[in-house]
């Protein structure tokens, strides 16, 4: 499960599509693109300008922030945890809701200047206080969940002595545990030929599905036909229409109260509303979610990561999200509240390397992208616990061996490839493991795209003793690449045998081929490179009928 779905989502669930602005479809287009800048360092708007004359990014569409640098000639990497809604996150926020852009806009630019890590997240006295207090709340709430669903478990075994569901005391279990034994009750009552004693049995059930559901629930569910026939006097379909009613306009003030919710009084007011409008189970679900958002571990991240979650109704912010954009979750869109917006970022050791990097990836696009792919995996077989990803690679190598005219040279061996052992002009490079230790196997074909899977290589742009893999691929001249700016972990990083694959057929643009494939959310990467860049659109390597079937069906 993850942390975005830990929290209460039955309000959420019941009427986040009418929320959304729809899915991000392919062929991204300079109408649906927005750059974000820092005010404070001249530069950062410049390469905006130029960006936006070599794309054609409609007038109007600089979003302006104000983050002090470090010095006005040094930009700050990072922002603070406490700082990052103030200064980034509301302001884009408000820029897009006041030009009537929320809808249109899919991708964010963030442009050299604008930090790339936001920091760990340190909480006030106040806070401390509050993260000590929620578990004991929760598990008092939890407790009276626990005590009516086994109301509901002990009438089902009456009837079926085998009936055994599921333990367990967490919120997210008791929700399944209450559905399982409602369904259960209302199949063996169907049996109960004695009409006074189902009355009473269902009396008793629909009592503890007010209390754990909360009333309005409760009667959308009761008036439902297959429990109400079993009842004397069932909700009419006017009073089942009425909570249904009640049931979107409080659950928009839920949601309201919950973003609105900045202190610990008004969490507690939020918990209240929750139990009183949508039952004890709604309240422990909310308390579990408040308690996970003062979680301090892993909560620091990559800004555009974070941006990415700029529409999300509600999220904790320790550790990641799944990614709603990425293929194999289509479906979890809705359960977070919001559009998710895909970020990258065009950012570099200096404003001239940023100028270059824009201008070489234009150039790239329109020459095409020329030269050989060089994969470097590391040997370990899929039973290691680093094997799948190495797999991954060594898909990729075979991928293009059997399908692409592109010249590839795999290397299956543990160390990397040798420095500049590789004389050959490099166009796609994906590799690991040298950490914080650029080894170029070659020189690379400008605009390259080129990935190197490995802890904090985006660490530090600009230090000028910062040997990151990402530091080092910008200055040698490639177009695209990913990078870490804490310790990641290995399966966020977008897998070698979906990204490339993608991008090697020219249907898709950097950006949709990295949203599509990377993993997670409000987390570690980043993705640099201009967004709309398809280096193979005039070349394809790749068509979609020889990508694997699994990923066959991202497509234009």
């Amino acid at each position: 499960m993850t942390r975005a779905l830990r929290g209460f989502t039955l309000v959420v669930v019941a009427f986040a599509a009418s929320l959304l602005n729809g899915t991000h479809a392919s062929a991204l287009e300079p109408s649906e693109i927005a750059l974000v800048v820092n005010t404070r360092v001249p530069a950062s708007k410049k390469l905006a300008e130029l960006y936006a004359a070599e794309r054609h990014i409609p007038d109007g569409r600089i979003i302006e922030l104000d983050i002090d640098p470090v010095t006005p000639l040094y930009p700050a990497e990072e922002i603070a945890f406490s700082e990052y809604d103030a200064k980034a996150a509301v302001p884009i926020r408000r820029f897009l809701v006041e030009h009537e852009l929320r809808s249109q806009v899919k991708c964010l630019v963030t442009f050299y200047g604008v930090p790339f890590r936001i920091g760990r997240r340190v909480l006030t006295a106040e806070e401390q206080a509050e993260a000590a207090m929620l578990p004991k709340e929760l598990q008092a709430t939890s407790a009276s969940v626990l005590q009516q669903v086994a109301v509901i478990e002990q009438i089902v075994r009456s009837y079926d002595p085998a009936f055994n569901p599921a333990g367990g005391t967490d919120p997210r279990q008791l929700d399944a545990r209450m559905r399982a034994a409602v369904n259960a009750a209302v199949r063996v009552l169907q049996s109960e030929t004695d009409q006074k004693i189902r009355h009473e049995k269902l009396s008793q059930i629909a009592e503890a599905i007010k209390q754990v559901n909360g009333q309005i629930q409760a009667t959308v569910l009761l008036s439902q036909p297959v429990l109400a026939k079993l009842q004397e006097n069932p909700p009419t379909p006017e009073q089942a229409q009425m909570a249904r009613q009640q049931m979107v306009v409080s659950g928009r003030q839920l949601l309201a109260l919950r973003e609105a919710a900045k202190t610990t009084d008004a969490r507690t007011a939020v918990r209240k509303f929750a139990g009183e409008r949508f039952g004890l189970l709604a309240q422990a679900l909310l308390t579990r979610t408040q308690a996970d958002d003062l979680n301090t571990s892993e909560s620091e991240s990559a800004l555009d990561s974070e941006l990415a979650a700029l529409w999300w109704i509600d999220y904790p912010r320790a550790r990641w999200v799944a990614n709603p954009l990425n293929w194999r979750l289509g479906s979890m869109q809705a359960l977070v509240g919001g559009p998710t917006l895909m970020v990258t970022r065009l950012d570099g050791p200096s404003e001239m390397s940023v100028e270059n990097l824009i201008k070489r990836s234009f150039e790239a696009e329109q020459k095409g992208l020329t030269g050989i792919a060089v994969i470097d995996a590391r040997g370990k077989p899929v039973s290691d616990p680093y094997g799948r990803y190495d797999q991954t690679l060594r898909n990729l190598a075979d991928l293009l061996k059997a399908k692409s005219k592109m010249p590839v040279i795999l290397d299956n061996e543990e160390p990397v490839i040798r420095y500049h052992s590789i004389h050959q002009p490099i166009a796609i490079y994906c590799g690991w493991y040298s950490l914080r230790n650029y080894m170029p196997p070659g020189d690379f074909t400008p605009g390259a795209v080129a990935l190197h899977v490995a802890s904090f290589e985006m660490i530090s742009l600009r230090a000028r003793n910062e040997k990151g893999w990402v530091r080092g691929l910008i200055l040698d001249g490639v177009g695209a690449t990913v990078g870490p700016v804490a310790e990641p972990y290995l399966q966020s990083f977008p897998p070698a045998d979906e990204f490339f694959p993608l991008l090697l057929t020219g249907k898709l643009t950097l950006a949709e081929a990295y949203w599509r494939t990377t993993p997670m959310v409000s987390w570690m990467q980043c993705c640099i490179g201009d967004p709309l860049y398809n280096p193979f659109l005039h070349d394809p390597q790749l068509n979609m009928s020889d990508l694997p079937d699994r990923i066959q069906l991202v497509r234009k």
